[in-house]
């Protein structure tokens, strides 16, 4: 056993001594290895703690990631793939269809994303963990070599390379909005288009500083774009000392300013190279995110307390509950001791010229103001509040304090006993004003494992700390080459810390997020008060690598993950329904609507025509329109839940699907399986989706034959109906009314009903100051409770129309139809109408509302609606006799044929309206107006005729006249430098 276990310890020597040989010939190439991997084993680590795919179930899958990304990844294989590029410019999965450039420009140019394209649907979760981890890698590389490049990084400490690399990779924003993984390309551009940048300011060639702009906007322009505003902030800091070469002021302002000049110019040619890509994406978001939320108003009033910003310094600040749902929130800035000491000690120790080091500190103080005050923060989101993830520019401080971290370490810095004594006092009020605050992410004590551990483990954690006491004591009285004084200093410092620590640790406090942050300090800052070795540089890099993964964990273990395996059945099952109703289809246009959906972009993930969606460039005209018909339209999204005959009829609502109901120990038998619950109630669909078309032992397909098709005839004032706010009855009796002609004899199709009883629990009614009647919970202990009650008359359908404000509870109320759980959702931006009933006549009606709130509840405006089927499907059979029968559509072009034998002078459409549709009728192009301010219309005329609808994204043709305009400008200057360097070459 001794032979074998020497043999295996002279190979470890044998292979230890390879590498370093190996390293010491290649340093480059190591540093970058270890610059790369140390971020990816730490990650590594982490999710193994955490049981993440593929150590347990859990994907990397979270939040939009879960919502989005993943479908849009879905979406760009499937497009690729098949060969019908069309796709990226319009798609019928985007809610009624819509623009892609956005989608495509803002989710899908990643060069990771190739890795979705070659993997399997069902195997994503492993596609997901590989992009994830393997961009950690190359940001950390990328870090690395700007270091290597520009700051000389393999000519003394190499070390400290991976040490920073790791402190950038792992920084606050990177790691707690790790599920916008779409961030991450310009993470890992910046760095490498820094080092172009200060070549550029050098006097180097601008072909390698615009090409790699051109390519980090083509990667990801929103980010991108912070990035520009960055680099300008950049090149001010980095052209300072110009300031101070020339005796003249004009000299210094020229030396200045003419670079900067410079580069202004070459970064307008670098943008406009991917003109053809972006400005058809500003003409998109002009239509979606353009259209939402404030302007810039400004104010002098501040959004957040400038020192809540110390409670992102902590280790783990960052939770669910403060993430991103509301803001503003705080900026993510967290890099580890060493980096923020480091980038504190830049200021004072720094080699760097005296004009540049107050450079940035100018630079920090415009971060500063930019998270304290509203409308600079909104210079940095292209003039918004973004749709929560607040402060996305964050990241680009972090990288700026941990270069300069850099900087200032490679100058060794020494802290005189002053420093310490301030550093230390500024580290105590630090931690005591944040542990004096309420931050739902900051723990005021150790979690309860740790306590536990403590009971069960004390005599062996006092017996190990007490062996690491007396090493540590005989290393500084033994080979410690200091004064006595400074060692008895130090060796009772140790031993009050040792005294205090466990003094803390007994009563819950010393392994918290405040006292493990203060304590990473303060070693560091005790570190350079001694000038530290080489052996201190190796427990400060195992600090500080302990402390980013620990920051890691407590970012992301809060958040809710996708289960993997419930995600590849989900997709793989539903899939096979959708594709069989494609294959099978004969019905010319049509879309799906279920009764279930694992995300609001299903359409999307799975490649069919639906009617929902979630996406940052989703037409603001869309969501409105579902809002007026009662339905989910708000936060870049929508989701089809709240459908009626109408709105079925309008959409070309051809398919239903629908779930069965699985037996409880046929669930727990398959835990892999997704089953799913229902999104909606919809009483009524079998009386519209009259025709099984497809059955198997989990899904069932219905089919309704009088969908309308894409386009039908009506008459020219359907077209110019203008919808009411919160009054989706009104709407769709405004519709119906119209297409039928009637304008003085209005048909209530849709009508109030009255509720038979209203009961109330624990609650109390008094009169608001608008002489509103409204409730009060009593009693704050328990749910006060609204009970709705009525009895139909007939068989129609029943709607609950919800007050506008219910959305105010959200979190706050529980509704429950006739004793069970009513699926609902109440993030909504105006009315709703709930199905309740159908075919119950005589059949009582109990809607019940539990509230959990302190808050005025007014469900003044709340009522029952019922609808007269029969009536509505007459007015719908009218319609849909004057349809446009469709031959052949894709996603950019529709032909059909249509004959109008009524009045009908305008042909309506489901097609949401934007300039990039032609519409051709018998061969001659049409004027588009835009109808009910949402949807594509067109003149139309008696008689047969052949249509053909086409689409070319608006800005397209524009784009690329941009790009090759810069594209022309490029050309000129290396014609130009050629004609220089062949002057050069005669002379």
């Amino acid at each position: 056993m001794i032979k074998v276990l020497n043999e295996w310890a002279s190979f470890v020597d044998k292979k230890a001594a390879s590498l370093k040989s190996w390293a010491k010939n290649h340093p480059a190439t190591s540093v970058y290895l270890a610059s790369a991997l140390a971020p990816m084993l730490i990650m590594l680590v982490v999710w193994a703690i955490m049981g993440m795919y593929p150590f347990g179930n859990k994907s990397l899958m979270a939040v939009d990631f879960s919502h989005q990304y993943i479908s849009f990844f879905a979406f760009l294989k499937n497009t690729v793939l098949t060969g019908d590029w069309s796709a990226f410019a319009y798609s019928f999965t985007k809610s009624i269809g819509g623009e892609m450039v956005g989608v495509l420009s803002y989710y899908l140019m990643s060069p990771f994303n190739l890795i979705y394209i070659l993997m399997p649907l069902k195997y994503f979760p492993l596609a997901v963990f590989l992009t994830i981890w393997l961009r950690y890698g190359v940001i950390g590389w990328s870090f690395a070599y700007l270091l290597v490049k520009r700051y000389k990084g393999l000519d003394k400490k190499v070390w400290l390379l991976p040490l920073f690399s790791t402190a950038y990779t792992l920084s606050g924003m990177l790691v707690s909005y790790q599920m916008n993984v779409i961030f991450y390309d310009a993470m890992f551009m910046l760095p490498i288009l820094i080092v172009a940048l200060e070549e550029l300011l050098d006097g180097a060639k601008p072909y390698k500083y615009m090409l790699l702009l051109a390519l980090t906007m083509f990667m990801q322009f929103y980010l991108g774009y912070m990035v520009c505003i960055f680099i300008a902030l950049y090149a001010c800091y980095y052209l300072e000392p110009n300031l101070s070469i020339e005796v003249t002021w004009k000299n210094r302002f020229k030396n200045y300013f003419q670079p900067l000049l410079a580069v202004l110019c070459f970064s307008i040619l670098g943008v406009g190279l991917a003109s053809v890509l972006l400005y058809p994406v500003v003409v998109n978001l002009m239509q979606s995110k353009g259209q939402v939320g404030g302007g810039m108003a400004f104010a002098w009033a501040l959004q957040i307390n400038p020192l809540d910003i110390l409670s992102k310094l902590m280790i783990g600040g960052f939770d669910t509950t403060s993430g991103w749902s509301a803001g503003p929130n705080l900026p993510n800035i967290y890099v580890g001791a060493t980096s923020l000491l480091g980038f504190l000690f830049y200021f004072k120790f720094a080699k760097a010229h005296r004009f540049q080091k107050i450079a940035a500190g100018l630079v920090t103080s415009v971060f500063f103001l930019s998270f304290v005050h509203e409308f600079t923060s909104k210079i940095w989101h292209m003039g918004q509040n973004p749709a929560g993830f607040f402060y996305r520019f964050s990241w680009l401080l972090s990288f700026f304090m941990v270069l300069l971290a850099y900087q200032a370490y490679k100058q060794n810095p020494k802290l005189t006993w002053k420093g310490v004594l301030i550093g230390l006092a500024t580290i105590g009020l630090s931690g005591y004003y944040v542990n004096s605050q309420e931050y739902s992410y900051i723990a005021r004590k150790q979690p309860e494992v740790v306590a536990e551990f403590l009971k069960n483990n004390g005599a062996r954690i006092s017996l190990l700390l007490a062996l690491c006491i007396t090493a540590i004591l005989f290393y500084i009285w033994k080979k410690w080459e200091e004064e006595n004084k400074v060692k008895l200093f130090t060796s009772a410092s140790l031993l009050v810390s040792l005294a205090l620590a466990i003094l803390l640790l007994q009563k819950g406090y010393l392994l918290t997020q405040v006292t493990m942050t203060m304590f990473s300090w303060t070693v560091v800052l005790l570190a350079f008060a001694f000038r530290p070795k080489k052996f201190v540089w190796v427990l400060l890099m195992a600090m500080t690598f302990l402390e980013l993964g620990c920051n890691a964990y407590l970012s992301q273990v809060t958040l809710g993950y996708a289960d993997a395996y419930k995600f590849s059945d989900a997709t793989i099952s539903v899939k096979r329904v959708t594709d069989t109703i494609k294959d099978n289809n004969t019905a010319g246009f049509y879309r799906i609507a279920g009764s279930f959906a694992y995300s609001r972009t299903s359409p999307t993930l799975l490649n069919y025509p639906g009617l929902s969606t979630f996406s940052s460039s989703l037409e603001r005209t869309t969501m409105d329109h579902f809002a007026y018909m009662g339905d989910y339209g708000i936060n870049a999204s929508t989701q089809y839940a709240n459908g009626t005959l109408l709105t079925d009829a309008l959409y070309g609502v051809r398919y239903y699907m629908d779930y069965k109901e699985k037996d409880p120990a046929e669930i727990e038998e398959h835990p892999e399986r997704q089953y799913f619950g229902p999104l909606t109630t919809r009483k009524d669909f079998k009386e519209t989706f009259t025709e099984k078309v497809y059955e198997d032992s989990r899904y069932v397909v219905y089919e309704n034959p009088d969908a309308f098709s894409v386009a039908f005839g009506t008459g020219v004032l359907l077209q110019n109906i203008t919808f009411g706010q919160n009054n989706p009855v009104s709407n769709q009796n405004l519709i119906l009314n119209t297409m039928m002609g009637q304008q003085e004899n209005v048909i209530p199709y849709f009508q109030a009903y009255s509720f038979t009883d209203i009961q109330t629990e624990n609650m109390e009614e008094i009169q608001n100051e608008l002489g509103q009647m409204v409730y009060k919970v009593k009693n704050q202990h328990t749910a006060g409770i609204i009970r709705y009650k009525a009895v139909p008359k007939s068989n129609y359908t029943y709607y609950f129309a919800t007050p506008n404000n219910l959305k105010n509870y959200r979190d706050k109320v529980s509704i429950l139809l006739d004793g069970k759980w009513l699926p609902h959702n109440v993030s909504f931006a105006q009315k709703q109408l709930w199905q309740i009933a159908a075919n119950d006549e005589g059949k009582e009606i109990t809607l019940e509302f539990r509230f959990t709130t302190d808050q005025e509840i007014n469900m003044s405006d709340a009522g029952f609606i019922r609808a007269d089927n029969d009536a509505i499907k007459a007015v719908l059979a009218a319609r849909k006799e004057q349809e446009m029968t469709v031959t052949k559509w894709t996603n950019t072009r529709i032909e059909g044929d249509v004959t109008i034998t009524d009045d009908s002078s305008v042909m309506m459409t489901s097609l949401p309206y934007s300039p990039g549709w032609t519409v051709k009728v018998d061969g001659k192009e049409v004027a588009t107006k835009r109808a009910w301010d949402a949807f594509l219309s067109f003149p139309i005329t008696s008689g047969k005729h052949k249509i053909v609808m086409t689409y070319v994204p608006s800005g397209l043709l524009a784009g690329f006249f941009f790009s090759l305009i810069s594209m022309s400008g490029v050309l000129g200057l290396l014609y130009y430098d050629y004609k220089v360097e062949s002057k050069k070459d005669l002379s």
